[in-house]
């Protein structure tokens, strides 16, 4: 698979799009003798842009071309933002070589221009819904957390916790056989002791 790109005055060079789109737009400034911060692109007869800045680097270029199609290089210019701001076809002569094909390139970079726009408020919109949403169940969780504090600093549980920790009372043990008959003999033996002093 092949394409060839048409540039500068008359110049013609054939590239092979098989590729990822990062190489094939670096290939081509490198061949074609442009700066790095050149917006290259690729634009057909009928004024289409490829929009090769708006694919992930890694994408392979050969689905966004015909084989042996002819194309034109452009240079994209874009404001910080994305947004486009103008196009300029990079052959001698620029856009006055080719007034009708620079007529469609504009109108197809404002239609894009436009579905960007609207990709991006969707976007915002959806962003926006899921902050909302991630607020709505902390508040949930701030509510449960709360719920769950007062129930145990209530009194019903502040009085079921006190009756809990109140010791309960020893039951008296009965004295044992053996202390009871200690106590008898050490009266009698007091008793004796008595009678012998007398």
């Amino acid at each position: 698979m092949f394409i060839l790109a048409k540039y500068g005055d008359g110049k013609c060079s054939l590239f092979n799009p098989d590729c990822m789109v990062v190489n094939l737009v670096r290939h081509m400034k490198e061949k074609c003798g442009y700066p790095e911060e050149t917006g290259l692109d690729l634009v057909d007869q009928n004024g289409e842009t490829r929009g090769l800045s708006r694919y992930p680097p890694r994408t392979n270029a050969a689905k966004l071309f015909n084989d042996r199609h002819v194309y034109i290089l452009v240079n994209i210019e874009r404001a910080p933002d994305g947004s486009y701001r103008d196009v300029a076809p990079l052959i001698e002569g620029g856009a006055e070589a080719v007034p009708e094909l620079y007529k469609k390139m504009t109108d197809h970079l404002q239609q894009l221009e436009m579905q960007r726009l609207e990709e991006v408020k969707r976007e915002n919109e959806r962003r926006e819904k899921e902050r909302e949403r991630q607020r709505a169940l902390e508040l949930i969780e701030e509510e449960r957390h709360h719920k769950k504090k007062v129930s145990m600093a209530s009194p019903e549980s502040l009085a079921v916790e006190k009756s809990t920790h109140k010791k309960t009372p020893e039951k008296s043990r009965p004295t044992s056989r053996m202390s009871l008959e200690g106590k008898g003999t050490s009266k009698v033996n007091i008793s004796r002791g008595r009678c012998r002093k007398h």
